[in-house]
């Protein structure tokens, strides 16, 4: 019995100092310690501890974590501080709101601490470097609080929140690759954040959920995208029927939401272009361009999943026949001629009915509006309301599809666009601008990357335009952004010598700064002392605000830096740049100043800092003790060293 005693004592206190592991033979955790050491300077205890917690963790996580043999050291220890903050958290919770409303007694709502405390860690664990989230929770007021959370998650804050958005789709993305980020995990991402209400108090923080639970979570919690369940009443009552018996009923459609209506009641999953509920919807092209008739068959006799339980026929002003299938590919796309025979052995229940299938070619009044509407220029900015309404300039869309790059209020016009209207100009294929893509709403943002995304991520550096770089820089494109700027620092080298000049923002070095900025630029130049010349010229009318880097200091052997129209401020570390000969600092209007640090610079000839705002009132008294201004007008002015430069 004392024995007994003796082995409970012993299993119990390295149970709880996690030294025994419940599964693994000691031959195991041998072959496992011995893989992990060469990947690591952690001791042996640390290790066997753990691969204990891996064990003890493990029927929590996924399936596909659960094997020890699979992982990389560095895996195996994140899973395991990953589980072990979820367990944290859980336990810190309800402790942290009983603190904080013992610390704010009288001031903090119980449930709008608990929501603001659960987003304050939300936000941490994503972004955990940021100021405000090294401290407390209870350091902020509950005003402070509410004020700090809500730019994370409210839409008037569309940085903030969409920055949360996109931390959280590539939490998920970088281990789930054959996911789609932008139907499956982006959508869902922003229902967490833009419902976070509706989530459970007692769930995790998305960091450290699998991909399985936070799809349950959001989906079971929150509500779908508008575009995902805002479906109008189907009427199909008002719909002409040429025929209709047991086997087959025969629609005969003269009106795009028709067509919209029959699918929906009959055959939701079918792919016909003239039957989407959205702009991808070309029923005006085929009615009034192709000059087609449409009927819409369904086949009583078969079962709904069935290729030809619905079809359409379109029929030519001829009364030839063309005809789309459930699959609306290939043969039966809706794009061929096909004998009535053929038609008859896809869908035999249309013997002896041919008649019903005539040709109704558009009245005189569709002639005209077709014609009107084919030649029609706008004499405003705002299609809508100039046509008489969203369906007409859908329709002229369709049929005039005018490239809005080219005309000279293109941009505006695309802004008065209605969101489907947008995405229905971007379905016919063309190109933005820009500031088009800026204009873009988000579900819109989303639909022009679905069809951008494969070209763009092929393309080189120099063949980005405009609205490519808008979009790299979007958040929907985060998830391919260290990959494409892996990508494009391969070609950056190449434009880059003993003169270096940057084009700001549409040569290949200007394009590169525009999008990864410049520190990143010159840390992965490969001969940085090879430089002599350095220069970025703003080619645009608009002043930007490039930060220089102190790593602009790895262009030890340059003599002459300009900066045209692109600062607001040289750094102190400018002044540590001895082989600096001549500084250019023309047309920059928010920069006052310069730092007292060039002084240093013996060998400097030349300053000049014409069309600037700097004024000699505006200059350190060091400067202006070692420096002499050639000139009447500070702003227009050129400065060299009194001493002329003899100590150089």
């Amino acid at each position: 019995m004392e024995l007994v005693k003796i082995l409970s004592k012993v299993v119990k206190e390295n149970l709880q100092t996690k030294k025994i592991l419940l599964e693994y033979p000691e031959s195991t955790v041998k072959k496992l310690v011995g893989k992990f050491s060469a990947e690591t300077e952690d001791t042996e205890a640390i290790i066997r501890q753990n691969i204990a917690d891996f064990e003890r963790f493990k029927e929590a996580f996924a399936n596909e974590d659960k094997d020890i043999f699979r992982h990389s050291y560095e895996k195996l220890k994140n899973l395991v501080k990953d589980r072990q903050t979820t367990q944290k958290s859980k336990k810190n919770l309800a402790d942290l709101v009983q603190d904080y409303i013992v610390k704010y007694k009288g001031q903090a709502d119980l449930q709008l601490t608990k929501i603001n405390i659960k987003k304050f860690f939300e936000i941490k664990t994503h972004f955990p470097n940021l100021k405000d989230f090294k401290k407390n929770v209870t350091d902020f007021n509950p005003s402070q609080l509410n004020s700090l959370v809500t730019r994370y998650f409210t839409r008037a804050n569309a940085q903030g929140i969409n920055e949360l958005i996109a931390a959280i789709a590539e939490n998920f993305a970088k281990d789930l690759p054959d996911l789609d980020i932008l139907t499956t995990i982006l959508p869902r991402a922003r229902r967490f954040v833009q419902h976070f209400e509706l989530i459970p108090l007692n769930a995790k923080l998305s960091k450290y959920m699998t991909f399985d639970e936070f799809e349950h979570i959001v989906d079971g919690y929150t509500p779908m995208e508008e575009s995902e369940y805002d479906v109008p009443e189907i009427i199909t009552d008002d719909i002409n029927i040429p025929y209709e018996d047991d086997n087959v009923l025969i629609f005969a459609p003269n009106q795009k939401q028709q067509c919209i209506n029959i699918r929906k009641k009959y055959a939701e999953d079918r792919t016909w272009c003239t039957s989407y509920d959205n702009s991808s919807n070309y029923y005006y092209r085929y009615r009034l361009e192709l000059n087609l008739t449409l009927y819409y068959v369904i086949n009583k006799t078969l079962p709904s999943h069935d290729l030809n339980y619905a079809s359409v026929i379109l029929v030519e002003k001829n009364g030839e026949m063309r005809l789309a299938d459930g699959s609306n590919s290939g043969r039966y796309s809706g794009h061929q001629i096909i004998p009535w025979s053929e038609i008859l052995q896809k869908i035999p229940v249309l013997e002896g009915k041919k008649e019903y299938f005539q040709p109704e070619p558009y009245s005189n009044e569709e002639q005209q509006n077709l014609m009107r509407l084919r030649t029609y220029r706008l004499t405003t900015t705002d299609p809508i309301a100039e046509l008489g309404g969203e369906e007409e300039a859908s329709a002229w869309l369709e049929l005039r599809n005018p490239n809005l790059t080219l005309e000279k209020n293109g941009n505006e016009i695309f802004k008065n666009l209605s969101s489907d209207l947008q995405k229905k100009y971007i379905g016919l294929g063309n190109e933005l601008t820009g500031e088009m893509v800026r204009a873009l709403s988000p579900s819109g943002l989303s639909y022009y990357i679905s069809k951008k995304k494969e070209k763009l991520l092929q393309k080189s550096l120099k063949d980005l335009s405009d609205s490519d770089m808008e979009v790299i820089l979007s958040t929907d494109m985060r998830p391919y952004y260290k990959s494409l700027k892996e990508k494009f620092t391969k070609d950056i080298n190449l434009d880059m010598g003993q003169y270096t000049n940057i084009e700001y923002p549409n040569s290949i070095l200007g394009k590169y700064v525009r999008m990864f900025g410049l520190e990143h630029l010159l840390e992965s130049i490969e001969d940085p002392e090879e430089i002599a010349v350095f220069q970025i010229n703003n080619t645009t009318d608009t002043s930007i605000d490039i930060k220089i880097p102190n790593s602009i200091t790895r262009l030890s052997n340059l003599e002459s830096l300009i900066l045209h129209n692109c600062v607001s401020e040289i750094p102190e570390v400018v002044g540590t740049m001895t082989s600096l000969l001549f500084l250019n600092v023309t047309s920059n209007k928010n920069l006052t100043t310069l730092p007292a640090s060039l002084v240093n610079l013996n060998c400097v000839a030349f300053i000049s800092v014409k069309n600037s705002s700097i004024t000699p009132e505006t200059l350190p008294a060091e400067f202006l003790e070692t420096f002499v201004q050639d000139g009447e007008d500070g702003k227009n002015a050129m400065w060299s060293r009194r001493d002329g430069g003899e100590n150089c």
